[in-house]
């Protein structure tokens, strides 16, 4: 059941004067309740297993990654206008063992044109004894103003192992680029180009840290062209620049990164705001440092703010707030308790993301989420560049037509 709740009055630093003082509780959940209709009912569900991870917002849309940690998930992908979460696009599109469809989404990113950006990484139940990789990792890319599949794109086998800890997702919206990283044995960024249609391996030996549970962050700025992560594990915030992914063949990618400073706890979330702002998620608190300053100079926003736990994801709207996403994910992990108690708070900040600050400037969106200049140039990029995956969105969409329909 969601309960609406509005808790006001947290303190925080101002990293402008249009930032408020409060910590909304938007949504609360102890059990993720899944709208399933009757004939759903096969799909074994197990409401205490599903985690909202990732979230991103568009058009007054929530979308959500609800990862297959453990069995019982019948949907990894979601969508809400704020009440009922409903399977996205089609429950059918979400079958474990079928490989034409989404697996386990550990990621989302959605970019300016509408796309919906899904980082699926083929394995399912990674936090139970033993996990299965039955289907291979692919990104799949949604447009939103139909909820049809544009691109589905098998990760090659050469680029990654039954071992590879594919996490963190970003999009360079200027070239339409997506880049992954691998923090397992054979660590690296994968690139992938939605024009082009082709996966490129970029070996980073510093990504290779995983030892317990571990994922990457990264996130975009195109005010600089840089790309900034970091994993879980990691001491520091990393930035290089993405004029490093056009240059094929280089040994290791890691020779070009930057170390911007040291963080003071682990990091589970990141954002980047269109003023230069990037936001950290911690224990207990949020950060934010100005990129576009000298010296990694951080405020912290929230101070041992007790209802942060593990924050998992943040999301920025189009009215200038910036949601958070928190949950009890270490007991989780842990199988300590079968209680989630997700929570998802807002706060006013006054910016946003690129991808909604673009459509905010291109013109009046329409009840699509889309302006018609960005209508035109997403119908101009499936042209002739596209035939190669024409075949496979054909077969998808007349498996699936019954349920998207």
């Amino acid at each position: 059941m969601i309960k609406f709740l509005t808790v006001c009055g947290i303190f925080f630093f101002h990293l402008n004067g249009r930032c408020l003082c409060d910590l909304n509780v938007v949504y609360q959940w102890n059990k993720l309740n899944l709208s399933l209709q009757e004939n759903d009912r096969e799909h074994r569900y197990i409401p205490e297993n599903n985690l909202v991870y990732r979230m991103k917002i568009w058009n007054d849309t929530l979308f959500m990654a609800i990862p297959r940690f453990k069995r019982g998930v019948p949907a990894t992908l979601c969508r809400s206008y704020g009440g009922a979460i409903h399977p996205y696009p089609s429950l059918g599109l979400q079958k474990v063992g079928n490989c034409f469809g989404m697996q386990n989404v550990k990621d989302i990113e959605i970019d300016h044109l509408g796309h919906l950006w899904i980082l699926d990484v083929g394995n399912v139940y990674d936090l139970e004894p033993v996990s299965n990789r039955s289907c291979d990792p692919k990104l799949f890319v949604v447009d939103l103003n139909t909820g049809y599949i544009v691109r589905s794109a098998v990760l090659p086998r050469g680029m990654y192992t039954n071992r590879s800890v594919l996490s963190g997702l970003t999009v360079d919206l200027k070239s339409l680029t997506a880049v992954v990283a691998d923090i397992g044995p054979d660590p690296g960024f994968i690139v992938y180009n939605l024009q082009i249609g082709i996966f490129h391996k970029f070996p980073c030996e510093l990504l290779a840290t995983a030892k317990g549970y571990n994922e990457a962050l990264l996130t975009v700025s195109p005010i600089d062209n840089m790309l900034y992560f970091t994993t879980i594990e990691l001491n520091s915030l990393f930035a290089i620049p993405l004029s490093v992914f056009g240059v094929p063949f280089i040994k290791d990618v890691g020779h070009y990164v930057n170390n911007q400073g040291l963080k003071a706890d682990t990091s589970t979330a990141m954002i980047m705001d269109t003023t230069g702002n990037l936001y950290l998620g911690m224990t207990r608190k949020v950060i934010a440092w100005n990129t576009l300053k000298h010296g990694f100079d951080v405020k912290e926003l929230y101070i041992q703010e007790v209802r942060l736990d593990w924050i998992s994801s943040f999301a920025f709207d189009s009215n200038g707030y910036l949601w958070i996403i928190s949950s009890e994910f270490k007991d989780f992990r842990e199988s300590k308790s079968k209680r989630t108690n997700m929570l998802i708070f807002k706060r006013y900040c006054g910016t946003t993301s690129f991808a909604l600050h673009e459509v905010a400037a291109a013109g009046s969106v329409n009840h699509t989420g889309t302006t018609a200049v960005q209508r035109n140039s997403v119908n101009a990029k499936y042209t002739a560049e596209n035939l190669i995956h024409i075949f496979t969105l054909v077969i998808l969409h007349v498996i699936f037509a019954r349920d998207i329909l």
